[in-house]
């Protein structure tokens, strides 16, 4: 009787150049998290400056998600029909500006601008990082790639949550915006040192014609799945983003100051980016759909005891908002995948721009909601019941498995089945 043959290490299946390839889509993607999340930090100075009821700022969040529908869509179409690097880079550059011009805003139009900028060049940047980084690992470990890939967005919010009490209360809000430059080395180093998408140019050498990308997302067969995937994806965000762009606020209004503020959000970002890496392993070893039930219904029970703390119990907040984090956003790492499975190697970017990005208007819908409930409940009471109802319903849409079965009443040529 032989033995059976000792598991190959999952690190081991990866060379230098996949390791060099997701590196910098990580790289891209966590100071796109830096970009996209500064505002959340000063919100209150903003309204202060510019005199902006809190629902009023708090679309300030909300514009850079009404056009990732736009950059999700057009960068993702550059991504499948000149390259996910050249599609890269486009990205980052988009959002790198359209953060430095925040800071150089003069009122609330002109800074609502510049956000939409923000929104498109994230948006843009992730349709091709998030493809590229899955194409690049192999079939086995792509639930990883999209984890791991997603824990560069918590980790900007980290470095976000440090810089804010070091530049703020010195130098003032517009002093972060500033930063946003900083990932345009990021993009030189795409341009000029990344190769591309080898399962992406083995589909160039097909010679069958194709429409754009975009466009057969729309076609007759795929439609119906494309908007259920929508549907799915809108939710998702609404019940991440009550916390995601409200939770400085609410500290600060229970009396939090900037420290404290610095310190719970960087337990809420380590959560997250600890919760990605964990869905990846997990959703590798049990399932995509299984692991994200399953962590999501346990955060459930961590919501109202976040929310029935008030100013003195900075350590024990840290912890439970830590534990949220990871059980309620970190499986968000692995929805990439989830969605992904759904598209052909052919309209992969632009499906996967569009749907991720045009479903994250729910993180739009999220703040301006969330601040129009709580000038009637109070902010914490809204947060509380927004993100315990949306996670709810995410929960019986990916575990009676939605998207499967619309995808059984209208075929269309798509990969199996997620898992």
């Amino acid at each position: 009787m032989t033995s059976p043959e000792p598991r190959t290490a999952w690190f081991r299946q990866l060379d230098r150049g996949q390791v060099k390839s997701f590196v910098a889509a990580w790289m891209g993607y966590a100071l796109d998290g830096f970009d996209f999340v500064l505002i959340t930090y000063v919100l209150s100075d903003i309204a202060e400056e510019f005199h902006l009821s809190l629902v009023t700022a708090s679309s300030l969040v909300s514009a850079a998600f009404l056009t990732r529908w736009l950059g999700g869509a057009l960068v993702g179409a550059v991504a499948d029909h000149l390259g996910r690097t050249k599609a890269m880079v486009l990205g980052v550059l988009l959002y790198s500006g359209g953060t430095f011009l925040c800071g150089l805003s003069w009122d609330y139009w002109s800074l609502f601008a510049f956000r939409l900028v923000v929104g498109m060049g994230m948006a843009g940047e992730y349709a091709a990082s998030s493809t590229y980084a899955m194409e690049s690992w192999p079939a086995a470990l792509r639930n990883k790639a999209s984890g791991f890939l997603i824990s560069g967005f918590p980790l900007g919010g980290i470095l976000a949550s440090q810089a804010y009490p070091l530049l703020v209360p010195s130098l003032g809000w517009r002093a972060l915006f500033f930063l946003g430059l900083a990932p345009v080395v990021v993009a030189l180093y795409i341009r000029f040192r990344l190769p591309e998408s080898a399962e992406w140019e083995r589909s160039r050498s097909d010679d069958k014609p194709s429409r754009p990308s975009v466009v057969e997302l729309f076609g007759r067969r795929r439609l119906p799945l494309t908007l259920a995937l929508l549907v799915l994806t809108f939710v998702a965000f609404c019940s991440n983003w009550p916390i995601g762009s409200l939770m400085p606020t609410y500290l600060k209004s229970v009396g939090f100051d900037a420290g404290h503020v610095g310190s719970v959000m960087f337990a809420a970002n380590f959560g997250l980016l600890v919760g990605t890496c964990l869905a990846g392993f997990l959703g590798d070893r049990l399932g995509t759909r299984r692991t994200y039930v399953v962590s999501i219904l346990v955060s459930l029970v961590l919501i109202l005891p976040v929310f029935a703390l008030r100013g003195g119990n900075v350590v024990l907040l840290g912890v439970l908002v830590f534990f949220l984090q990871l059980t309620n956003y970190g499986p968000a790492g692995i929805l990439p995948k989830y969605l992904a499975d759904y598209f052909d190697v052919r309209v992969r970017g632009a499906g996967l721009g569009l749907v991720y990005n045009l479903g994250a208007l729910g993180g739009a819908v999220s703040p301006v909601l969330g601040a129009w409930i709580g000038a009637r409940l109070g902010l914490g009471a809204a947060l509380a019941v927004l993100t315990f109802g949306w996670t709810l319903l995410l929960a019986a849409m990916i575990g009676f498995g939605l998207p499967d079965r619309v995808r059984r009443r209208a075929p269309a040529r798509q990969l199996p089945d997620g898992t």
